[in-house]
């Protein structure tokens, strides 16, 4: 089940969307929030939509009436780029998580799709660390992809 968050946010990239979802773990089921990215001018083009999640319940957020749930309420852009996300944890508290639109438009651009079997999505994790890693030595080497 997967359902639509709070409305998009528009970026010189496309529309940002925050929605939510239920995600099968080894633990059970958790519902989780993702993001995914359309086009600015044809809304309905999916660009990016990538794989895993931006934020799952934690520790307390856990427990609660529905265990195991996070869910969007709201979220904020400003205009200095700051996003503030309101969220619910276990239908029994409320959080803000802080971020920027930058960070955002980072994690939805650059996170790989999901490869749909494990060992995929390891290879995938493995190579991301492995870029990652010569990034922290060649830090002026990295560029914001365009």
């Amino acid at each position: 089940m997967n359902g639509l968050g709070p409305a998009s946010i528009k970026t010189e990239r496309g529309w940002l969307h925050l929605a939510h979802g239920v995600r099968n773990t080894a633990a059970g089921m958790r519902y989780v929030l993702y993001l995914f990215l359309c086009d600015l001018h044809q809304p309905g083009r999916l660009i990016k939509e990538p794989g895993g999640y931006l934020l799952a319940p934690e520790g307390e957020e856990r427990v609660g009436d529905v265990s195991n749930v996070v869910f969007a309420n709201d979220w904020v852009a400003r205009p200095n780029g700051d996003v503030f996300i309101y969220y619910g944890s276990s239908d029994t508290r409320t959080h803000v998580a802080t971020t920027t639109v930058d960070k955002l438009l980072d994690y939805v651009l650059n996170t790989p799709a999901d490869a749909m079997r494990s060992s995929l999505c390891v290879q995938q994790r493995c190579r991301l660390v492995e870029q990652n890693r010569r990034l922290s030595r060649h830090p002026r080497r990295w560029q914001r992809p365009s």
